[in-house]
């Protein structure tokens, strides 16, 4: 196998399937492991000389190559690495310390960032991404702070076009033109904009999903997900669980802030009625693109379905549904029938979380199916110690994502899943797929969690903005 397949595989997937999801889907199991093998050899030798911790953790290691995909495994980062960082440099508006730390992570040169006039997150980040490639992805804090993921423009625009293949294509058929470049009104039942999740990918959804014409988008919040409030948010919790939250500074300059956010949050109620009565008249009929949370999507389709409405879309529409939820979240038996019964569509469902790059598909099985460029492991919960690649596995997930170019593509989850490594999926694809039911550890044991939770951006941002009614200057 030539050095240009494999590079072409790993920096261009979507290219090398010819943008077929059919194709993505459909190599021989041992071709495809022995392309990723390939792959992951090259990939670990231009991050362990272009990202620091990589490096400093294989030395440590004495691991100068990775040769089988259990090799890489002792190399994993935790998913709470990207919050390595310490919190009080943000409170003390440290934020040229934050870039050296955000360096360490990172293949982007970021010695041309000037944060010296950063007062706030918002600022800081705007400054890192003037100065690099990069797009960085805040968690929502629930533990306490936020993770802070760089990722890049190249990457984000590479999972774009999968997603929306993924989405509108349909396996076992060659992809027609209106699949390759649908044009649709997206429907997105979260904030325009911000850092925190799924609101960071919002321009490129526009320029993917609508053709850049602004008005095809609909959001169900007019205002961004401020990072700035989320960090007070996190704070919070964390003053909270000690006992201290009397004791919580807030920032001046956010204080100052107090105003604007108080209305933010009164509009909400308004903005969810005008969203509904958006969905089931203005686009009525019309062929659309909605994706949001298991939550996020039963709310809305409960309170429409109260409202005596509901959403009557063009057949060849996308809907997609799935996790996002966070510890403490109980919806009822039957949920997805609920959903189904709003939309009116065929809701598709889809698993991913932000460390790595894109959603992967459930197939009319119910088993999600892994992206061709994803290496998947099963690790013992305990040890983290990688489990038999054969048989039926249940563990902790753990992948290696060989199209991270911006950051370290192997993260251990905190999601515990099941793989059959011997199983030939009657839906025909070839990929290796994890089973239906998924769970975070946290909510097996009762504790939060901090991974990437678009389902607790919204509950969060709120809490810190009913904090700040009460905060006196």
């Amino acid at each position: 196998m030539s050095k240009h397949t494999v590079v072409t595989f790993m920096d261009h997937p979507f290219d090398y399937f010819d943008e077929s999801v059919t194709k993505m889907h459909s190599l021989p199991r041992a071709e495809l492991e022995e392309l990723q093998r390939e792959a992951m050899m090259l990939r670990f030798a231009q991050h362990r000389e272009g990202i620091e911790m990589v490096r400093k953790l294989a030395d440590r290691l004495g691991i100068s190559t990775v040769e089988k995909f259990n090799d890489v495994v002792p190399l994993m980062f935790s998913h709470t690495t990207y919050k390595s960082y310490p919190p009080a440099l943000i409170d003390n508006k440290r934020f040229d310390l934050m870039t050296r730390w955000l360096a360490k992570v990172t293949t982007h040169d970021l010695s041309r960032v000037d944060a010296s006039g950063a007062q706030s997150i918002d600022e800081w980040l705007e400054a890192v991404e003037s100065a690099s490639k990069l797009q960085v992805i805040t968690s929502s804090g629930t533990t306490g702070t936020l993770s802070i993921i760089p990722k890049d423009e190249l990457t984000t625009v590479e999972g774009m076009q999968v997603w929306r293949a993924t989405l509108f294509q349909q396996f076992g058929q060659e992809p027609t033109e209106d699949q390759l470049d649908p044009v649709v009104d997206v429907i997105w039942p979260n904030y325009s904009g911000g850092r925190v999740g799924h609101t960071r990918v919002v321009p490129w959804i526009k320029l993917e999903f609508t053709g850049g014409d602004e008005s095809r988008f609909h959001a169900l919040y007019s205002g961004h997900l401020d990072t700035d409030m989320m960090f007070l948010a996190a704070k919070m919790r964390a003053a909270a669980a000690k006992g201290e939250l009397d004791r919580l500074q807030i920032d001046p300059a956010l204080a100052a802030r107090k105003d604007e956010f108080i209305a933010m949050q009164q509009r909400a109620p308004l903005e969810v009625s005008e969203f509904l009565q958006r969905l089931t008249n203005q686009l009525r009929g019309k062929r659309v693109f909605m994706s949001s949370t298991y939550k996020l999507m039963y709310d809305l389709a409960s309170a429409g379905l109260a409202e005596g409405i509901r959403g009557a879309f063009a057949p060849n529409s996308a809907i997609q549904t799935g996790g996002g939820r966070k510890a403490g979240d109980v919806l009822p038996e039957g949920f997805m029938d609920v959903i189904r019964e709003f939309y009116g569509n065929e809701v598709q469902e889809g698993y991913g979380f932000s460390e790595h790059n894109g959603i992967h598909a459930a197939c009319a099985e119910g088993r999600y199916h892994l992206q061709p460029w994803v290496i998947p492991y099963v690790l013992d919960p305990d040890t983290s110690e990688p489990l038999p690649r054969t048989g039926r596995q249940t563990g902790r997930f753990a992948v290696y994502d060989l199209v991270n170019q911006s950051h370290w593509g192997g993260v251990i989850t905190g999601d515990e899943v099941t793989v059959d490594w011997s199983l030939e999926c009657p839906c025909g694809r070839t990929t290796i797929a994890l089973e239906h039911h998924i769970i975070r550890f946290s909510e097996k044991q009762g504790v939060d969690d901090d991974r990437i939770s678009c389902a607790a951006s919204h509950e969060v941002h709120n809490e810190a903005i009913d904090f700040l009614k009460e905060f006196r200057s």
